[in-house]
C-alpha cells in the first residue's frame, strides 16, 4: 500500500499506519480515540512504561499537550513517508511520556469519585478543587498532567472533571506499565483496589 491517506478512509488508514510502525512487539495500542469536534484520529500507544501520544488530522491546531506528537495528513503524499516518521517517532526512547505510579493513583481516584453525580473534582480558574476545597499540591500536579495528556477531561460550563476514554483505557494496562517497574514495591499495590482514602493519603 502507497496511497495517499484520503480523507473518506483515512480511519482505516491510520490504523493501517500504526500496525505497520510498530517498532516491536513491546508496543501496545491502548486505544484510538476520534474528536468529534475536528478531524482527528488521536492513538495511544505503550512501552517500557511510556506513554506515546498521536494525532493524525487534517490541520495543525494547537491541542496544548507538551508530549502530543502531530501529523498532518496533508503534509504525506503517500503512507509511506506517513508510516516512516511515525517509526522514527516511535524508536525515541525519550519520545512519549513516562507514567508514574501516582499517576495511575490520580487516574483511580478519579475514577472512583465521578461515580458520583456532580463530579465532586471542578477545576475553577486553573486549580483543583475537591468536594470544596482546593486539593494538596501533589495531587494537583499529577491531576495537571493527567489534563494536559487528555487522560482527562473538563466540563467547559461546570469544570467537572472526568476520565477521558484514553484515561479509562489505560487504567487496564496498570500491569503492563508495573511490569517495567518490578523493584520499586509501590507497584505491588493497584491503586484500583485501594479505598478513595487511601489514594488520598497517596496524593497528598
Amino acid at each position: 500500500m502507497s496511497e495517499p491517506v484520503a480523507s473518506q478512509n483515512w480511519h482505516d488508514a491510520i490504523r493501517f499506519v500504526i500496525d505497520r510502525s510498530l517498532p516491536d512487539p513491546d508496543f501496545a495500542v491502548v486505544n484510538f480515540h476520534q474528536s468529534r469536534s475536528s478531524e482527528s484520529m488521536y492513538v495511544n500507544l505503550l512501552a517500557q512504561g511510556r506513554l506515546y501520544q498521536l494525532r493524525y488530522a487534517f490541520h495543525d491546531h494547537d491541542d496544548h499537550n507538551p508530549q502530543l506528537r502531530s501529523f498532518n495528513l496533508q503534509s504525506y503524499p503517500h503512507d509511506r513517508l506517513l508510516i516512516k516518521d511515525t517509526k522514527k517517532f516511535l524508536r525515541n526512547s525519550h519520545g512519549g511520556s513516562e507514567l508514574t505510579y501516582f499517576h495511575f493513583a490520580a487516574l483511580t481516584l478519579v475514577e472512583k469519585l465521578t461515580q458520583e453525580n456532580p463530579s465532586p473534582v471542578l477545576l475553577q480558574n486553573d486549580t483543583f478543587i475537591l468536594h470544596g476545597q482546593v486539593a494538596a499540591d501533589h495531587l494537583q500536579a499529577e491531576l495537571d498532567f493527567l489534563l494536559k495528556h487528555q487522560l482527562l477531561l473538563c466540563r467547559f460550563k461546570t469544570g467537572e472533571i472526568f476520565l477521558s476514554q484514553s484515561g479509562q483505557k489505560l487504567l487496564d494496562f496498570y500491569w503492563d506499565v508495573a511490569d517495567s517497574h518490578i523493584d520499586e514495591q509501590v507497584w505491588d499495590e493497584n491503586p484500583r483496589i485501594a479505598s478513595q482514602r487511601r489514594l488520598l493519603e497517596l496524593l497528598a
